[in-house]
């Protein structure tokens, strides 16, 4: 557990730096999906498991429909999440910008999951489907 809570606090920190200092900071995600992309590949995909990884404040403001939260900066209660997560299913993240989803994918990744992150995150999926 302890390693765990170490690597989520060298990937928070690296990712900060890298977005600090790099306009084009990379991810370790396995496939980045524009809103419409995402959405359509998520509904099509019959083992997903859509995954926010915001505050429980944000998720109740509003959320993807049939979101399950799991704050990344809970790092007790993430790291406890993580471990009853079903890693033959598809991991569709997303957070409010992209920032914390892409820490959340580096970790989910690195323990063997497959992972779809929304590019954009929230945000961008409220811009979508308010067009």
């Amino acid at each position: 557990m302890k390693n765990i809570i170490k690597k989520i606090l060298t990937i928070a920190t690296t990712a900060i730096m890298a977005a600090c200092n790099s306009p084009q900071a990379t991810t370790a995600t396995d496939t980045i999906l524009e809103p419409a992309e995402y959405i359509s590949t998520l509904n099509a995909d019959k083992n997903a498991l859509l995954l926010d990884v915001r505050h429980p404040e944000e998720y109740a403001e509003g959320h993807l429909p049939g979101a399950t939260l799991l704050d990344v900066t809970d790092n007790d209660a993430f790291v406890e999440g993580i471990k009853k997560l079903d890693k033959e299913k598809t991991i569709y993240i997303y957070c409010r910008s992209g920032r914390r989803s892409r820490t959340a994918a580096k970790i989910l990744t690195d323990e063997g999951f497959s992972v779809v992150d929304l590019k954009g995150g929230y945000n961008a999926w409220k811009q979508h489907t308010e067009q």
